[in-house]
Order: C-alpha cells, then structure tokens, then sequence
C-alpha cells in the first residue's frame, strides 16, 4: 500500500499559494491552523467557503485546504464529495492538477480505483504546467510503481506505454517489470526491459541496476509464452474477459501453471492495436502460439502479419467467422466455423442428401445475408445446381408482401417460360392477362430449395411464416442464425422439416460439454454464456496446451497433422486451417434433430 508520504510536499505548495493571495480572515486563520497541525480548528472555517465559494479563487483554495485536512482526519467521504465537485466544476481548467493529485493519492489506497489514481497521475505530467505539482505526481507515480504489490505485469506494461512522460517514472517502470518478468521465469521479457533502462542511460543508479539484473539472468533460458488476445477493454470487453476466463481454465486443467506463462494483451476488437500488441509482445516474450484475436478484423489484420514473419508461430482465433482468414498463412486456424463454410455445408447437404438443384435465396440485408447468399449461391453451381431467384429482405418487419410480390413474379416468368416451351410457342411470354392475374393470385408456386439465412432464430420463424402465406412451396434451408427455440415458438409447424447449418450440434447432450460447463462455473462462480465465447476460447487453448503438455515442439506442423481435436461443443477439424465440421440440423416434432448424415435412399 502506498503511505502517505506526499503530502508534506502538497502542504507546502497549498500554504504558500495562500500566502500570495490571501483574501479573508477565515482562509488565514485556517491556514495558520492547519501549518500549526490543527484541522479540527481549521476545517469549520474552510468548509462553508469551499461549499458556497468554490467558483470564486477563496473558495477554490480552500477547498484544497480542506481536502489535505480530510486526508489527515481520514475522512474519506467527505474527501471523496469534496474532490468530485472540485474536478467537475474545474473541468479543463489547469488549477484541477492539484486537487487531481490528492484524488489520485486518495485512489491509490483503494484496490478498485488504484489502477485509475495512476492513470490520473499519468494524465496530470501530461498536462500540467506547474513544475511543483508534476513533482509531486512523478514521485508518487514512481513510489507506487516500484513498491505496489497490487500492480499486475499486464497493468505494469500498460504504464509502460503512458510513462514515457517522465524519465523517472519510464525507468522505475522498466525496473519492476524487469524484476517481475524473472520471478516468472520469462526472463526473455525481462532482458527486454532492462535493455531499455540500458539504451536510455538516463541515471547511473539505474543503469547499474539494469546491469546487475541482467547479469543474474546470464544462462537462463525463458519459458515458453502463449499470448491471449482479446479486447478485455471498451465496449467489446465482456466478450473478451469471457475468452480469457476460457483460456485461464484450459490452462489449469493442463496442469501447466508455471510451466507456461499467459500474456493477456488488450486489442480493444481494433485490428491496429491488436497488431502492435502482437508485435511488442511477440518481440518480448518466448512466444509459441497465440490464441485469439476473437473478432474477424483484428484476427485478419495479425494472421496476415504473423503469417509473413513467424510462421512458426501458430494463431487460433476461437471466435472469427470471416472467410479466408485461415487462408492467409499456414499457420493460421478457426476453431469457429466459418460463414462460408456454414453456408457451403447446407448448400452441400441439400444437394447431396436431399436431392434439391434449384433454389430461391431471401437475403437480409447487410453483410451477413451478403456473404452467406454468396457462398451459398458458389457452392449450388458448382454442384450443378441452380439459383432461380434472389431477393433481399430486411429483418424485423411484420410484412414482406413487396419483397413476395417480386419473388413470386420472376418464379411466375420461369414457369410461364417452361410451359410455353413444352407448348412450342414462340412467344415464351404467351399468356392472358385475365389468366395471368388469377395464376398469381392463387397458385401455389413450386421452389425445390428455399434459402434464407436469417440471423435470428425469430426473424428465421417469422419469414417462414411469411414464405406460407405467400403460396411458395419448398423445403425451407438456413444456417446457424436459426438454431434457437424462438424459431419454433414463431414458426411453429411451418418450420417443420427445415434444414440449417450449424458449428455445433445440441451441447446439452454433449458430455465434453458438461464437463466445461461444471469446471467453468466451479471457477468463475458463473456458467458459459450461450455466445460460446469462452468454450470456444477454452477449445482453442485447449488444442494448445495439451500439444505443450505432450512434449510437441513444432506446433503447427502437429496441429495439421493430427486435424482432429475435441472441442466443447463438438469436434473441430480443421482443413486448410479452417473448421469444416459443419453440423445439420432440422426440427422434427417441434424439437431439433441433428440430421448430418444423409438419410438413406
């Protein structure tokens, strides 16, 4: 914990600014009580200036009088009140630097606020102009960050980056990761630090310290580093905490805690930090394999980095579902089915077991339905098959009556075609408008295969009722936006006998599952979320670390060899990097059958 030994420097700087400009007798009996030790004195004089006179120089100066009386008397609620009204009302204003720096001492002694008290103090030689003030904050900074056994490595390395403020506190820094670093064995990551104390050579204590350090690591060679990436701040956070708790019990399950050491760094789900946070961690540690990162941008951005200069080094990204990642390196793996694949699987499936070659695509809106209607469409032609209509919809709305109209015509123009055909007419549009009017309104239009990959199991529901209403017939496909209980309830018989593809069939029934689940809640006091995030995590570390435990050396190499690994949820096999263990289910009874195996003929 840090003491409070900053504030004899705080008290003199608040005294003699009061001595400049002193401008009643309250604010001068206080400030001679407070230098004589005597809050109790002093602070009923200063409060009702401070309250109703805070906009006013008397009144912002006795507000910093008072909050250094709270910090002796310890009263931490009235010091937290008086502080937070301070720094709102001064918002911008450069006088806010002193009141910041007996928040952030204030801050410093509270395990939730810490890490922000330091970042406040950061922020404070950023900004400020009083060379007094930075004083104070650099020696706080520097007490807290070389002392502080709260501090973690990843909290330390995040410093790091802000602390090149001050050369003081840049090196105390570099020290105590240094120091950290070899406690774990990853003295490749502490060479690195020290050398930076080293080639800044900015104080000749420290730079005997950095030599000593070094010296002592002579020899010793690091453990190996698997690197977490995930976003464990901003507004993608809770995914990415989810991922890390998944690879965190992989690795105890692995029984390979202090055999491993676990990098967690930060991407914020943008592909540009999380490429300079590979990059600076990869030039660290003892990296063998990096799980993550969990969104397609940023796991694209590093796969095509990584591929190029360390392809030695494998890259599972459990969650990412963006075609062609994989391809970018063969070192690169999706444990998670992607899109394509979901879409290639179904398309597969209903022209390899179902006997279906042409079919209608209703498309919502949006990348989603783009890139699935695009993969589906490649997959049917190049089985033969065929696309006999395309029609974007936009998900949600209670009525689709344009969007049938319009799909119901072009199949009306293709049945028309055949019949004249079969008829030899010349004109293949030959056809009363009396009867053309009553076929559309009352036939029932016939489309073998009835694609639309919707993204939710409701809208998926409602549109297959919509599909009803509107007189198509066909054997309704989808793919994993389908799979919940919502499709049912809003479907109900009419999505009876549909197919979609999935990356995994009914975990419930999956025992590899239940045990996760059972092991994950032990640990975190929570279960798995049904975003899969953390069992995917959890399977993609997994794949790692029983490689490790094993003795294997060349990751890669192993990992497209054995192709097989069991997953949470259900198998991964991968083929050229990518998960193609696509899963089709249908609904049977109202309940969810898995039907992957073609149905005998």
């Amino acid at each position: 914990m840090v003491k409070n030994v900053i504030f004899p420097m705080i008290s003199a700087v608040l005294f003699s600014a009061v001595v400049a400009s002193a401008a009643s007798a309250e604010l001068s009996k206080a400030e001679t009580a407070i230098q004589n030790g005597d809050c109790a004195t002093a602070m009923p004089l200063l409060q009702p200036l401070a309250e109703k006179k805070i906009h006013k120089e008397d009144g912002a100066k006795a507000a910093e009088l008072l909050a250094h009386c709270y910090v002796k008397t310890n009263d931490t609620a009235n010091l937290d009140r008086l502080t937070s009204r301070y720094l709102e009302y001064y918002a911008g204003n450069p006088k806010r630097s002193r009141m910041e720096v007996i928040a952030a001492e204030r801050m410093l002694h509270s395990d939730s606020q810490m890490v922000k008290g330091v970042e406040t103090l950061l922020n404070v030689l950023v900004y400020s102009k009083n060379g007094e003030i930075k004083e104070m904050a650099q020696n706080l900074l520097a007490q807290t960050i070389s002392k502080d056994k709260r501090l973690t490595i990843s909290q330390l390395t995040a410093f790091a980056d802000k602390a090149v403020v001050s050369k003081k506190v840049s090196n105390v820094t570099w020290l105590r990761l240094g120091r950290e670093l070899a406690e774990k064995k990853n003295y490749k990551a502490a060479r690195y630090w020290y050398k930076k104390v080293l080639v800044a050579n900015e104080n000749e204590e420290w730079v005997e310290l950095a030599k000593d350090a070094m010296g002592a690591l002579e020899g010793k060679s690091s453990i190996p580093t698997v690197l977490v990436l995930a976003p464990v701040s901003g507004d993608f956070a809770e995914f990415g905490l989810d991922a890390v708790k998944g690879v965190r019990l992989a690795l105890e399950k692995a029984n390979l805690n202090g055999k491993v050491n676990l990098r967690v760094a930060d991407t914020r789900a943008d592909a540009v930090e999380a490429l300079r946070r590979t990059r600076q961690v990869v030039a660290q540690d003892s990296v063998i394999a990096i799980v993550g990162p969990i969104m397609s941008a940023p796991a694209a951005t590093v796969a095509a980095w990584l591929s190029s200069t360390h392809s030695n080094i494998p890259m599972l990204t459990p969650t990412a579902t963006d075609a062609g990642i994989s391809r970018m390196g063969w070192n690169i793996f999706q444990v998670n089915v992607s899109m394509d694949n979901l879409a290639t699987g179904i398309a597969n499936y209903a022209v390899d077991c179902l006997g279906i070659r042409e079919f209608a695509v209703l498309s919502p809106i949006g990348d989603f339905g783009t890139a699935m209607t695009q993969s589906f469409s490649r997959a049917v032609e190049s089985r033969g098959g065929v696309i006999l209509a395309t029609q974007e919809f936009e998900e949600g709305r209670p009525d689709y009556t344009t969007e049938f109209r319009k799909l119901r015509a072009e199949r009306f123009d293709q049945i028309l075609h055949k019949m004249n055909i079969a008829r030899g007419a010349k004109n293949l549009d030959a056809m009363g408008a009396k009867e053309k009017r009553s076929f559309m309104k009352d036939s029932v239009f016939k489309v073998p295969g009835i694609f639309i990959p919707s993204s939710s199991p409701s809208d998926a529901g409602l549109i297959a009722r919509q599909v009803a209403y509107h007189k198509l017939d066909g054997t309704l496909l989808g793919t994993s936006g389908w799979y919940g209980q919502d499709l049912i309830d809003e479907g109900k018989k009419l999505v009876e006998g549909s197919y979609f593809s999935v990356s995994f069939g009914n975990a419930d029934t999956n025992q590899t599952y239940k045990d996760f689940k059972s092991a994950y809640k032990a640990k975190w006091n929570e279960e798995p979320k049904a975003d899969k995030v953390s069992g995917l995590s959890y399977s993609a570390a997994s794949i790692v670390f029983s490689l490790i435990a094993s003795g294997e050396t060349d990751l890669v190499k192993k990992i497209y060899s054995q192709k097989v690994f069991r997953g949470v949820y259900g198998d991964i096999r991968f083929e050229k990097g990518a998960n193609a263990n696509v899963q089709i289910m249908s609904v049977d009874s109202s309940a969810f059958v898995n039907k992957t195996v073609c149905p005998s003929k």
